[in-house]
């Protein structure tokens, strides 16, 4: 590996060497502060950071055109359960907001060939006013979307190799922006993070800290975040809580009139969440007036432009702020949505929807006998979209994040159940077949002591076809049968078909489904030849 180093003398000459280790580099430039560091196996490659050299592009899940693609289906018949939005749309489709969006338009418009003025008066008191009390327009940090202000705090606070403390679980976005800036995220688990001990505060530099979670929806009091703060602040640690969520949870238990007088607290608020509006990318925050004034100095110079200044500004000063009738309603129909989400889901096999105060519901499907990943693919492709949550909790698949919605809309994702457990079944039936296929005579069947269900028919069952390649075959002749499902429609049940446990049946079947030839027409001719004789 070959180190670059950039040497930049008192005279701001700049000089370009080359070493082959890490010692010949200390040796020939000792005074780190003064040099960019470049390191790179090929000459040839960008001159990036080392700790840049390993980041990939950062993926939110599948995206919605990704999933309208795929399914060929149009975006707009799609039912939307990823996206953690006020379900009530943006305040620009409810009457009693006052808001007319082609008038900001045609206001922004006229703005469209002139810098904006970067210090957003207009928009920082309307941000200030909506915080509540003891909030002032210097108070607040602008920013185009939570993620530049997590940057802009981390650039302005950590060096390279400085902790910063990150609940498990929290959005990737976090890790990220970490490891971007040469920060190392150490993750700690949620229920964990208002106990951290002395030792460990005092060596991290900043903690993260999402107040309702995403996406577990968990929401933590105000004085626990207040009694934490203060622990932080005594060692010298930043606390950043992002409340994106807290307009459509609880605002009583925000921590952003504290921040707005304390050095070490910093929060982040957004309007995509709380006002629908994920096209508009503005986010702030709120913090003490001199750590305010060092970040608005840091921050890129005209970081929001004249659209997003005209709506933004808009929508924080509806009549009301945090309790106008668009939010207070917003709040209303999330409760009561959410809980019968909740309750729903809590009636099926295999589905645990955790307690949430937000507008999300996150589920484990842990005991489930299909995994996060496909269980979100099978629904995608029936134009039903929710989020996959393996990218939030280190790869697992079980867990999945539903937003609350109309009952109807509900009921329509529910509907849709029986289809999907059916083409699983299809699936592992086809891929048991396979394996059973490609295992030939030799094959050793599941008996007592390779199978914890043994016997789930009859003593002496032969267990090849443990998922019949027939399914769903819809004979009633063969014991089968269709039942009432747990979500009202109807389901094809082959509990008390036990034909194809039987030996030589089994044996039978096989034979015809490994002669040469396509499967399908073999599952087809062994229907034929073998079944429906029996029957």
């Amino acid at each position: 590996m070959t180190w670059q180093a950039l040497f930049v003398n008192t005279g701001n000459t700049c000089h370009l060497m080359k070493c082959t280790t890490e010692l010949e580099y200390l040796n020939i430039c000792p005074v780190p502060k003064q040099l960019l560091i470049i390191v790179s196996e090929d000459e040839s490659q960008p001159p990036f950071k080392h700790y840049l050299l390993g980041l990939s592009a950062c993926k939110h899940g599948r995206q919605l055109g990704q999933v309208s693609e795929e399914a060929k289906i149009p975006e707009s018949d799609i039912l939307d359960f990823s996206v953690s939005l006020n379900p009530l749309g943006s305040p620009f489709r409810f009457k009693e907001s006052g808001l007319d969006i082609e008038a900001l338009l045609e206001k922004a418009t006229c703005k469209l060939e002139q810098y904006p003025d970067n210090r957003y008066i207009e928009l920082r008191t309307a941000a200030s006013r909506f915080a509540g009390n003891g909030v002032e327009p210097d108070n607040i940090v602008p920013g185009n979307g939570s993620c530049e202000l997590l940057r802009l705090i981390l650039e302005s606070v950590v060096d390279e190799g400085d902790i910063v403390i990150v609940p498990m679980p929290c959005p990737a976005e976090y890790y990220r922006t970490c490891e971007a800036l040469g920060a190392v995220p150490h993750k700690i688990k949620l229920n964990e993070m208002l106990q951290l001990p002395k030792r460990t505060l005092e060596r991290a530099k900043v903690i993260f800290f999402s107040n309702p979670n995403n996406p577990s929806g968990d929401l933590v009091s105000r004085d626990r975040i207040r009694e934490f703060a203060l622990r932080c602040a005594e060692q010298d640690t930043l606390l950043v809580v992002d409340e994106s969520f807290i307009e459509l949870s609880d605002p009583s238990q925000s921590v952003a009139d504290l921040a707005a007088k304390r050095d070490y607290l910093f929060v982040t608020r957004s309007i995509v969440n709380a006002f629908s509006l994920p096209g508009i990318r503005f986010s702030y925050g709120i913090t003490s007036l001199p750590l305010a004034a060092r970040l608005n100095a840091a921050r890129l110079s005209w970081n929001i432009g004249s659209v997003t200044e005209e709506i933004a500004t808009a929508v924080l000063s509806m009549e009301g702020g945090m309790n106008s009738n668009y939010l207070v309603n917003s709040r209303t129909f999330i409760r009561e949505e959410r809980q019968y989400i909740i309750e729903r889901l809590s009636s099926l096999y295999g589905f645990n929807p955790l307690k949430s105060n937000a507008n999300f519901v996150l589920v484990d499907m842990k005991e489930h006998f299909m995994d996060s990943e496909y269980f979100t693919k099978c629904f995608a492709s029936r134009g039903i979209f929710f989020r996959e949550c393996s990218d939030f909790f280190e790869g697992q698949k079980h867990f999945i994040r539903i937003s609350v919605r109309s009952k109807d809309d509900f009921e329509k994702l529910i509907s849709r159940l029986d289809d999907v457990y059916a083409e699983f079944s299809r699936e592992e039936a086809r891929e048991k077949l396979v394996e059973t296929l490609e295992q030939g005579p030799e094959r050793v069947a599941a008996t007592r002591g390779t199978c914890g269900y043994y016997p789930c028919h009859f003593l002496g069952q032969d267990c090849t076809f443990c998922f019949c390649p027939f399914y769903a075959c819809s004979d009633e002749r063969t014991g089968g049968e269709w039942i009432d499902s747990a979500i009202g429609g109807k389901v094809w049940s082959c509990e008390h078909c036990t034909l194809l446990h039987q030996p030589k049946v089994a044996e039978k079947i096989l034979d015809v489904l490994m002669e040469d030839g396509d499967t399908d027409e073999n599952i087809r001719k062994a229907w034929i030849e073998v079944v429906l004789p029996l029957l």
